[in-house]
Order: structure tokens, then C-alpha cells, then sequence
């Protein structure tokens, strides 16, 4: 399955523009947090098997990321890290509208 964030453009042109989100996370670890809080609030609401998918795939992301700060701070680039956690701050800035909206229809 492609995850939404594969197909972006990594431009301001792109549709859901994170210059203007706060920095919600600095590390994987707090990236993994804020993961299990959503999925925790995902517990709540009705079955919605997409968003399980969607969980899925963060988690996956949350470990590229966390695999990119062992790469930058093994050859000491940190310039490696801002693409991963890039795609997965707009990943995760998605899903929060997501299950907002779902929270709210309910």
C-alpha cells in the first residue's frame, strides 16, 4: 500500500503545508509518543480499518526515522534526519484531522 506521504512533494506547493505547524516532535522517541496517543484515541472511536492501516504506517515511518538519527549521528550529518521527519510530522498532522473529524461525527 503507498503511503500518502510518498507521492509528495517535498516543495511549499504541497497540499497539507507543515511551515506553518509547531514542531510537535524533535526525536523518533517523541515522534512514538504521540503515535500511541493517536492510536490510543483510535481505540475510541468506531472500527475504521483504514485507520489501523494508517497506524501502521506511521509506526513504520517513526522507525525510518529513528533509523535515519542513528545514520546521522554515526557519520555526524545531521542534514539526513529533516526528510524523514519531515513526511512523518505531515503524516501525523493528517491523521490528527482525521480522527478529529471522526471524533467530531460521531
Amino acid at each position: 500500500m503507498i503511503q500518502y506521504t510518498q507521492y509528495l512533494q517535498l516543495r511549499s506547493d504541497r497540499r497539507w503545508d507543515s511551515s506553518d505547524m509547531d514542531r510537535k516532535f524533535d526525536t523518533a522517541l517523541e515522534a512514538r509518543n504521540i503515535v500511541d496517543g493517536l492510536a490510543k484515541q483510535v481505540k475510541k472511536l468506531n472500527y475504521n480499518p483504514q485507520y489501523k492501516v494508517f497506524l501502521k504506517n506511521l509506526e513504520k515511518m517513526v522507525n525510518d526515522l529513528s533509523s535515519a538519527e542513528v545514520v546521522a549521528r554515526q557519520s555526524k550529518k545531521p542534514s539526513i534526519v529533516e526528510i524523514p521527519r519531515e513526511r512523518l510530522a505531515l503524516a501525523i498532522d493528517y491523521f490528527e484531522k482525521l480522527v478529529l473529524i471522526q471524533t467530531l461525527s460521531e
